[in-house]
């Protein structure tokens, strides 16, 4: 079982993930003000950033919160797929 030292440094932890997350979704939202491109388009980039935000966010308190012998192989499964959409944004930029 959680002590509350235990459960307080988890909270400590989560919101340093949500306050990094948060840092970087808003730095593809000042970049996406920034450009010169129809408002519908920012509006929608601008959704889906904050939908991709919170949702991520989500997931890392979901699996923060599951057992403590799934959390691991939780989060390297989470890297892996975090890691393969680099590997296509990567390829778009490679493409551009």
């Amino acid at each position: 079982m959680r002590t509350r030292k235990d459960k307080v440094n988890q909270k400590n932890k989560d919101y340093s993930v949500s306050f990094r997350t948060a840092e970087a979704a808003e730095s593809v939202r000042s970049l996406i003000h920034s450009l010169s491109i129809p408002l519908e388009e920012k509006i929608t980039m601008e959704d889906q950033i904050n939908e991709l935000s919170h949702e991520s966010n989500c997931l890392m308190d979901i699996m923060s919160n599951s057992e403590k012998a799934y959390q691991k192989k939780l989060f390297f499964a989470y890297r892996e797929f975090l890691e393969r959409n680099i590997d296509a944004v990567n390829q778009r930029i490679s493409e551009a």
